[in-house]
């Protein structure tokens, strides 16, 4: 298995970084390197000469840095090694009653920043916060719910889970991605990763359950507009020898972090009240070019604000006030290269489309497939099989924290978490969805029994 990592570390590194490597800067530095050399022998000469009397100086921090990098990808991959993970299938109840809010509840207790109580449990054995994923899975067209955990969260898993939602059924099963013999002889496949938008905060929150007015349980429930009917209806859609996944990878977000060593920063917050202080100046320097004034009063500059600032300010000030996840956000779609259909590409992309709008942050595609928009970018399709390999390798272990697989998180409240994985009421009539047939109930305290 360790071997089989490296091999995707590597594969990760020549997708990521050995594109622009041997594409542009090995050619550049080469070229500069030749012209120097017939210009001037001498500057290489006393380049290297320098470098080499430097070195006492410079060498031992570049080899320090490097080794504890080493270390720490070491032993965090041992301790990843000895946690024994279980799949649990989470069949609906016939009737969903509650609103996204009794899943939000549910996810708050899966916040868990234990692991690493002390350093020495941190950058000694290796220790870290516990990570889950959330998925949602369309084996041809059967769509299911699934949580990934460590086994010993289990019991009390289930205890909560069942605390808001009694009626469903949870059921440790095998991981179905273990029953698809996937390969890229057979199969061909899509995917990518999703990300918020560049340049705007990630306090800066989706279109969440809430701006839908799923906040609250109404008399009549089938005149609601839920969200996740979107990813249900397109994940129900896939027929006989497609298979259509979604996966949400998350553990707690604490502070910023360098390799064990937790900053005095955190960027997720400082990034949003730098956007706020942006807005309420901007709102500020309209009212003293309208007023003339040279400043605003505080207690008017809500008034200042337009309707589009006004809400972004208030969604940051919540989703503050809310816990957050560091999450990794993927979906793939494969089938048989006979089945395959090509018209779920777009269909993807545009996976998380109910959740945008101009005053909202979005979930754009980003690590993926996306990146191979010409034919030019791909020789023989040998990078397009590569990603593919290393998709299925990353959704099957379920893998985005911690080296060799680390990767640049999306920051989620659980708000926005709930938004995007939670189960649809009665309403939705989605026939693909398993559900529990029937409900389930204690027997009565006073039933009669047999003499023992």
């Amino acid at each position: 298995m360790i071997g089989h990592a490296k091999a995707e570390e590597w594969a990760s590194w020549l997708n990521k970084r050995g594109q622009a490597l041997f594409t542009y800067y090995a050619p550049a530095f080469l070229l500069f390197f030749l012209l120097v050399w017939w210009t001037d022998q001498g500057v290489i000469k006393a380049v290297s000469v320098a470098l080499l009397a430097s070195s006492p100086l410079w060498l031992p921090f570049f080899l320090g840095r490097y080794l504890w990098i080493t270390w720490i990808r070491y032993i965090r991959f041992l301790h990843w090694l000895k946690q024994e993970h279980i799949l649990l299938e989470i069949q609906l109840p016939a009737e969903v009653e509650k609103s996204p809010l009794a899943m939000e509840l549910f996810l708050t207790s899966l916040f868990n920043t234990g692991g690493e109580p002390t350093p020495y449990h941190r950058l000694w054995l290796g220790g870290h916060r516990p990570a889950w994923a959330l998925e949602i899975a369309s084996i041809e067209g059967r769509v299911r719910f699934y949580l990934y955990l460590r086994k010993g969260f289990k019991n009390i898993v289930e205890a909560r889970l069942y605390g808001q939602f009694p009626e469903a059924k949870v059921v440790e099963v095998q991981d179905y991605t273990r029953a698809i013999p996937f390969n890229t002889e057979e199969y061909d496949l899509w995917g990518c990763e999703f990300k918020k938008m560049p340049g705007k905060p990630h306090a800066l929150p989706i279109k969440t359950y809430v701006d839908y007015g799923l906040d609250k349980n109404p008399d009549t429930p089938e005149i609601q507009t839920d969200p996740i009917t979107h990813i249900l209806e397109l994940l129900g859609s896939s027929g006989p020898g497609e298979y259509h996944f979604m996966q949400i990878v998350m553990k707690a977000h604490k502070k910023d972090e360098w390799h064990g060593f937790y900053k005095k920063t955190d960027k997720y917050k400082d990034e949003a009240r730098a956007y706020i202080k942006k807005i309420m100046a901007g709102a500020a320097e309209r009212a003293q070019a309208v007023l003339k004034e040279s400043e605003v009063v505080e207690g008017k500059m809500n008034a200042l604000l337009t309707d589009e600032e006004k809400h972004k300010v208030e969604a940051m000030e919540r989703a503050l006030n809310k816990l957050m996840f560091e999450c990794g956000i993927r979906v793939i779609y494969f089938a048989k290269k006979d089945k395959f259909d090509g018209v779920k590409i777009p269909n993807t992309i545009g996976f998380f489309a109910p959740l945008r709008g101009p005053e909202y942050n979005q979930l754009n595609p980003a690590r993926g497939h996306t990146n191979l928009d010409f034919p030019w970018q791909d020789f023989r399709n040998i990078r397009r099989k590569s990603i593919s390999r290393k998709l299925w390798f990353r959704y099957h272990n379920r893998a985005y924290f911690y080296e060799p697989f680390d990767q640049t998180p999306v920051f989620l409240n659980v708000e926005e978490l709930a938004t995007i994985w939670h189960f649809p009421s009665s309403s939705v009539k989605t026939p693909s969805i398993d559900r529990v047939p029937s409900k389930r109930a204690e027997a009565p305290l006073n039933l009669p029994t047999l003499p023992a």
